[in-house]
């Protein structure tokens, strides 16, 4: 199954841990540390946060100096938010965030998807879909970010199964997969 959020910030929670020389990294002038992670996010790996370091050094590499510092400002917006809001998943509810807050983090991530994209190897959403549309998809993509963490769900154990969800999400969690799949179903079609 494709993707459900940006899998470049998935990935910081989901792979294994293994034994790296640590240095100083890209994901260090985000998060601060690995340990300080860890300390956020129960489920957060070395392995992750070093695949999250290679995809900052990716997009390093494929943007300009300017581009990739607008990229790292809004996606510091993100991580900080991560740490400050997440569950011990890494996921946010945004229901519980300050209104002020969660537009901040909705802005920074109209701005991101499209990076997120292009990283992910994939036809940009923004470019995809009216601007209503691409509206739709980033409040979906942060209402399945609130289902998860309303409902506990650690995503490093494999897909959600709705079915194992609280009753009381299934139906919203359907709809809002159902409709972040056509987008994925879109970009694919795109790719081809």
């Amino acid at each position: 199954m494709k993707r459900y959020v940006a899998a470049f910030l998935v990935a910081l929670f989901i792979i294994p841990t293994s034994a790296f020389a640590y240095q100083s990294l890209l994901a260090d002038g985000l998060y601060g540390s690995f340990a300080n992670v860890k300390k956020h996010v129960a489920s957060a790996t070395l392995e992750g946060y070093m695949t999250f370091d290679a995809k900052l050094s990716e997009a390093k590499g494929e943007m300009g100096k300017e581009e990739y510092e607008k990229f790292r400002g809004s996606l510091s917006v993100l991580t900080d938010a991560k740490l400050k809001y997440g569950d011990s998943f890494g996921n946010i509810n945004y229901d519980l965030m300050p209104e002020e807050e969660k537009e901040k983090i909705r802005a920074n991530s109209f701005v991101l998807q499209p990076y997120f994209d292009k990283l992910n190897g994939d036809v940009s959403s923004k470019e995809l879909l009216s601007s209503y549309e691409y509206k739709l998809f980033i409040d979906a993509l942060m209402t399945y970010e609130t289902i998860l963490a309303k409902a506990e769900i650690d995503t490093s154990k494999g897909p959600v199964v709705i079915d194992n969800l609280p009753e009381e999400y299934q139906e919203q969690f359907k709809l809002t997969q159902k409709f972040i799949h056509s987008v994925y179903q879109l970009q694919e079609e795109q790719r081809q």
